[in-house]
């Protein structure tokens, strides 16, 4: 289906349905009664776990108001233009003078997604979507479950059009294993999703890239250690409720393109500190929305050089912290080869695309020692 209308969008729930139907029906600066439209939508985000991060509840605005429509009188109520998009949806029917069971809805979201994987069809599994064409008292009723698609410029990557080399960004040491090859960054930022501005950099030795990192804004979080092996998850929760409007402005901010963190070292080679990152998109670099969450925090970043390796799809079954370590000892024995200085206590991870989902590239990256320097 394509969309391209302007919407009332608040918090999910009773009340807020309330206040949309209130608006709709006179409670806006003109009094106006605009009449109910339907479908109801009700849009969730879910985090690496599959739990619910953030919802919105939305209505249509009927036709004769979508060019002039009349200002909401509440703080809870605001008026929102969507883009163009493609979703796929399940339909299904219910009981009449009966609520839709959570675990209905449940059924059709997993029937949907098998029906999209079966099909080699690539959509969005962090935000869910219901579509309620009828209240419950209606004999017969029609509801929805919907995923968005991925943006069609991401079908169009095929990643036999890129050599390893070009897909890495460097040519490989001979004496480095061959490893599955990465998506390239050319059919990921810009396309996928918004990316930092960097600058690669020429570079004549194998085994890494170069690139710099331009200064901007990162919104960030500190690991806390004493969420054992859920801390990256927690971590990640925080930052994407962040940029799901648990900021100063209520604001939802598209989501970019890589997930940093960053792990500190001491001499031992010992973890002492850690936290994630994500990169602000370029209309809020000026002027970022203030976390509402102490654990969350704006972090100005001054241009960086960086070295890298990049990795493709490591598999479902594979040992995942020790492939990072394998790439962390490779990537410093290519710099020390070559002769770069690093600095070998901060150790960064670049996450470009979601493990398990198509083609895959994710990176182990060091700054060089004079980056370090000038951050100190």
């Amino acid at each position: 289906k394509q969309w391209y209308q302007r919407r009332v969008a608040i918090t999910a729930g009773e009340e807020a349905y309330k206040r949309l139907v209130f608006y709709l029906t006179g409670g806006n600066e003109d009094g106006t009664d605009m009449g109910l439209t339907v479908p109801l939508i009700v849009q969730t985000g879910l985090d690496d776990n599959f739990e619910p991060v953030g919802s919105s509840m939305a209505l249509y605005l009927p036709a004769e108001y979508q060019k002039t429509h009349p200002a909401p009188t509440g703080e809870d109520v605001e008026i929102e233009e969507w883009d163009d998009i493609v979703v796929y949806y399940r339909a299904f029917g219910y009981s009449k003078g009966k609520e839709v069971p959570e675990e209905i809805w449940d059924r059709e979201f997993i029937n949907l997604g098998e029906s999209l994987t079966d099909s080699g069809l690539e959509y969005y599994w962090w935000k869910v979507i219901t579509g309620s064409y009828s209240h419950q008292s209606e004999a017969e009723q029609r509801h929805e479950v919907m995923y968005i698609a991925r943006r069609h410029d991401y079908y169009d990557y095929n990643g036999d059009d890129f050599s390893l080399a070009e897909a890495q960004g460097y040519e490989e040491c001979e004496g480095f294993p061959e490893t599955a090859k990465p998506k390239a960054t050319e059919g990921i930022c810009g396309s996928d999703a918004e990316c930092p501005d960097v600058e690669e950099v020429e570079n004549e030795n194998c085994g890494f890239g170069v690139r710099n990192i331009k200064a901007g804004n990162w919104v960030s979080t500190e690991m806390v250690e004493e969420d054992g092996e859920q801390k990256w998850v927690n971590a990640f929760i925080r930052l994407f409720a962040y940029i799901y409007g648990e900021n100063d402005e209520e604001a939802e901010i598209p989501m970019t393109i890589p997930v940093l963190t960053k792990t500190y070292m001491n001499r031992d080679f010992e973890n002492t500190y850690s936290s994630m990152h994500f990169y602000l998109p370029s209309e809020y670099q000026d002027n970022p929305p203030t976390p509402t969450n102490e654990l969350v925090e704006i972090e100005e970043w001054i241009d960086t050089k960086t070295y890298y390796r990049a990795i493709g799809d490591y598999g479902a079954d594979a040992d995942v912290m020790a492939i990072w370590k394998k790439e962390f000892k490779d990537l410093g024995k290519a710099l020390s080869d070559a002769g770069e200085s690093f600095y070998p206590y901060m150790a960064v991870t670049a996450t470009f695309t979601r493990p398990g989902f198509g083609d895959q590239r994710h990176e182990a990256i060091f700054v060089s020692q004079d980056a370090d320097e000038e951050s100190e």
